[in-house]
């Protein structure tokens, strides 16, 4: 009941958000844009470095917090440093990444037991997502890719991507079907990679990607964090990982808010200038999920979150 009243609670949220994308005027929309991603977008990534560190202590190792964050911030710095230097290998593993832990957040509930290739399946599904974002946005996508990279990428190069993801990701819900999957969890999916569908080519670029961001993967994600740290997920167990993550929320908001206001009155640079931003934070985020999955999987009796502030 509690996953239906949350599935309930994200799509409609979702056509709220589709509403206000007709409404509302570009500029209005890339504030709202900028909200969701400073808000929920940030805070569901803001407790890496709590979660990590909790992480470490159930692994009987003694790190210091400022030594995580230390470590934290030379990746980002990192991660800035090749989109400098090497813009496209690091968009390409950004899309990797990113299709990866869309693909993990969104399925690993419900890919239990023994069912074969989830890693790859975690990045096709992923990749659909993202494909069907940039096709329905091609033009954009193709010149914010060149704005990046300096490349040239011809649109029907993303129309090939999409269709070839399309065709393998359907292969393998054809296989969890076979292999007993929840018939009602594959019309699920289907009914919202409609929806997606939909919201995608009805918004603009920036606010769709906000939305399946925000609404279908960070709220999800803080729930589970929530779950994974204090037990449970409620009004004291959110308090507790705003509280926790305050600090560096607020440091990674006033960072949106100054790139905003760097870039509102230069649209070109907008979304390249996001993507670049995101990417900083998103890769340490997927190593650090990955790791507590992991943990998880080989410890499922354990509480990893009781020490947890």
């Amino acid at each position: 009941m509690d996953s239906i009243r949350i599935t309930s609670f994200l799509m409609v949220a979702t056509f709220f958000g589709l509403w206000l994308s007709v409404y509302l005027p570009l500029e209005l929309e890339l504030l709202l844009s900028f909200l969701l991603i400073g808000t929920f977008g940030i805070l569901h990534g803001a407790n890496d470095i709590g979660v990590l560190t909790t992480y470490f202590q159930k692994r009987g190792a003694k790190i210091a917090k400022t030594g995580m964050t230390l470590l934290y911030i030379v990746m980002i710095a990192s991660i800035c440093i090749v989109f400098y230097f090497f813009p496209t290998i690091a968009l390409v593993l950004f899309i990797l990444f990113s299709s990866y832990h869309f693909g993990e957040q969104h399925w690993n509930a419900s890919l239990t037991g023994n069912l074969k290739g989830k890693p790859l399946f975690y990045i096709l599904y992923g990749g659909l997502i993202l494909f069907m974002l940039f096709y329905a946005h091609r033009v954009q996508v193709v010149q914010i890719v060149s704005d990046i990279t300096g490349q040239d990428v011809p649109t029907w190069v993303i129309g090939q991507l999409f269709l070839g993801v399309g065709i393998v990701t359907s292969l393998y819900f054809l296989y969890f079907a076979f292999a007993g999957l929840n018939s009602y969890t594959i019309l699920l999916e289907l009914f919202l990679l409609g929806v997606f569908y939909v919201v995608f080519n009805t918004a603009s670029l920036l606010l769709a990607f906000c939305i399946y961001f925000v609404i279908w993967h960070s709220i999800p994600s803080l729930l589970d964090q929530m779950k994974f740290l204090y037990g449970d997920v409620s009004w004291k167990s959110f308090y507790r990982y705003f509280k926790s993550s305050f600090v560096y929320w607020l440091a990674s908001l006033v960072g949106t808010f100054v790139l905003y206001l760097l870039l509102r009155n230069a649209e070109e640079f907008m979304v390249p200038g996001l993507i670049c931003f995101l990417a900083s934070i998103t890769v340490p985020h997927v190593l650090v999920m990955t790791k507590i999955e992991e943990f998880l999987k080989t410890h499922p009796e354990t509480d990893v979150g009781g020490n947890a502030q």
